[in-house]
């Protein structure tokens, strides 16, 4: 078996999409961690530096955009890849995102293939191990 390698931090604040991309990611054979709110991400991030961090865009208090803001300004996790998720998928929305930092934006329904294939390229980038495609 695949050494678990890479930590993937999910933040949405709807519990079904945290439980489906939790099932997901654990494909990969990485650590998966999960909050609810971009308050909650931030705390995991600081604790945990997790390599790639998929956030939701529109959350309470803290929104996706601007959570990637605090990850990529900070020395310590300005390294981690940032996939933002949404149901906005136009340009002005796009925009913003990229602005803010994320790597990448992908709009809901998230096709899972897609997905996988994005953090299997990242883990691999990293030269960490990933079982992403089994």
């Amino acid at each position: 078996m695949t050494r678990t390698s890479g930590k993937i931090l999910i933040v949405d604040d709807v519990d079904v999409v945290l439980k489906l991309e939790e099932i997901l990611l654990k494909r990969t054979g990485s650590k998966v961690l999960k909050a609810r709110d971009g308050r909650e991400a931030l705390r995991l991030i600081q604790e945990e530096c997790p390599d790639i961090i998929l956030l939701d865009l529109v959350m309470p208090e803290l929104g996706g955009d601007i959570v990637t803001r605090f990850v990529k300004q900070a020395p310590e996790t300005k390294d981690a890849t940032v996939i933002i998720v949404t149901a906005r998928g136009d340009d002005a929305t796009e925009e913003r995102c990229r602005e803010a930092g994320a790597d990448y934006f992908l709009t809901k329904p998230i096709r899972h293939d897609e997905l996988l294939r994005i953090v299997r390229e990242e883990l691999q980038r990293r030269d960490l191990n990933s079982r992403a495609g089994i």
